[in-house]
């Protein structure tokens, strides 16, 4: 049975999203607990790796190093939410 990479992508995000502010994932943990959970569909190593590569691409996650390289959601810096709040007024 083929996995649906975008699935896996998808959950991927959920669980940076669900710790996001609490907890940083390191990309091998991410991909461990793919495997894990899909390893029953045959999903490989490789194949989440690919599911990975998709939210980083979109951008909806972001690689960050401070001593070791993480994945997390993307950073709003100061400007950027002012700008957002400003729109959301209109």
């Amino acid at each position: 049975m083929a996995v649906d990479l975008n699935q896996v992508a998808d959950d991927m995000f959920e669980m940076v999203k669900a710790v996001a502010g609490d907890k940083k994932y390191k990309p091998g943990d991410l991909l461990k607990a793919m495997v894990k959970k899909y390893g029953d569909e045959g999903l490989t190593k490789k194949q989440a790796k690919e599911a990975l590569r998709i939210q980083i691409d979109s951008e909806k996650l972001i690689y960050t190093y401070i001593n070791g390289s993480f994945v997390e959601l993307p950073h709003i810096d100061g400007a950027a939410m002012a700008a957002n709040e400003a729109a959301a007024k209109k």
